[in-house]
């Protein structure tokens, strides 16, 4: 039977039934700064931002900027964390731990009870063309979703070098007012990234399409969640080069005679950082950091992070499949000229 229904009418009955996406555990933060004046302290606001609870204890992701004082990048120090689940319920919270390179930030509510938590897709397989909702803004104090799609997916794991390349590409709208929160994917409402608000550095070989945004994805971020909440850590940890995966002819080295059964390649080398002055190479591969086996990109960022900054760490290399090597390294923290693109 023939529609009678016009195409665009029905796009709009699509677009109605998909804006019902749902954000759970998502929470809107006020970031204060305490000021001394007249002999009392009071505190005077100064970001207004939205982050996501991800474990029921009350530990919640947002964005490292939404930390901290945009005029001298301070960190702040008083924060309140108000649901938006109906109840409007307000708490105070502390930080646990950020990434500044990737713009992550950790929060702790305070409060002792089980909170509703976001529903986190790790598992699931993102493909171009997916239907996504991040929030778009709030109606009488209830989120309200926009809609999109994923244009383009990562490219790589390690953002060390590029970050451009770590990030989704999506065809969706979100207003600054919604960096730090969940985008989800729209028939299931399950996180896949967060909005950070990521625009790329300006070059002649990349030309950015405006009217994509950029989001960071969720696996990424909980490569090095559990390492940051636990060290605490509130710096970029730094070796001097990014690193990818093995390819089918690197994998052949492996087992080796000394039974490490995998690795991965270093890609890109920063002149004059650690791991040029150590002798490091490109395609060298690194099996072990410290007494921890490397197998994945997953394991040297989690091992980076929970070492951290001033830790010093043994890296072992294998070099054109057969010669180990041993370098002796104090993990330095990200310095600005080395911010990726």
């Amino acid at each position: 039977m023939k529609s009678l229904l016009h195409p665009s009418f029905l796009l709009i009955m699509i677009l109605q039934c998909t804006s019902a996406a749902e954000f759970p555990g998502l929470v809107r933060i006020e970031s204060y700064e305490k000021v001394h004046m007249a002999g009392k302290d009071s505190a005077q606001p100064v970001n207004r931002s939205l982050g996501f609870i991800v474990e029921k204890d009350g530990f919640l992701l947002t964005n490292y900027k939404n930390l901290t004082n945009p005029g001298n990048g301070s960190l702040l120090e008083d924060f309140h964390v108000t649901l938006t689940d109906g109840t409007h319920r307000t708490f105070t919270a502390t930080v646990i731990g950020m990434e500044p390179t990737i713009n992550l930030g950790i929060l702790k509510i305070g409060a002792k009870e089980n909170f509703e938590v976001a529903k986190i897709g790790r598992a699931k397989e993102v493909a171009t063309g997916n239907r996504l909702a991040a929030v778009g803004g709030f109606e009488s104090g209830k989120p309200q979703a926009t809609l999109g799609e994923v244009a383009g997916l990562n490219t790589r794991e390690c953002y060390q070098e590029s970050l451009t390349s770590t990030m989704f590409r999506a065809k969706i709208e979100i207003p600054e007012e919604s960096i730090g929160s969940p985008v989800v994917l729209s028939d299931a409402s399950e996180v896949v990234a967060i909005y950070t608000g990521f625009k790329p550095t300006a070059e002649k070989e990349h030309q950015e399409v405006s009217s994509e945004t950029h989001l960071l994805p969720i696996n990424l971020c909980f490569n090095i969640y559990d390492s940051i909440k636990q060290k605490g850590s509130l710096k970029s940890p730094w070796t001097g080069f990014s690193v990818r995966a093995l390819n089918e002819s690197e994998l052949k080295f492996f087992p080796t005679a000394k039974k490490h059964h995998g690795g991965i390649a270093i890609e890109h080398i920063w002149p004059d950082s650690p791991a040029a002055k150590l002798g490091l190479r490109v395609n060298d591969i690194l099996v072990q950091f410290s007494y921890n086996r490397i197998l994945t990109v997953a394991d040297f960022q989690k091992w980076l992070y929970m070492h951290g900054v001033g830790h010093p760490v043994k890296l072992m290399i294998l070099r054109d499949g057969s010669e180990y090597l041993v370098a002796d390294y104090v993990i330095e923290e990200r310095p600005e000229s080395a911010r990726p693109k």
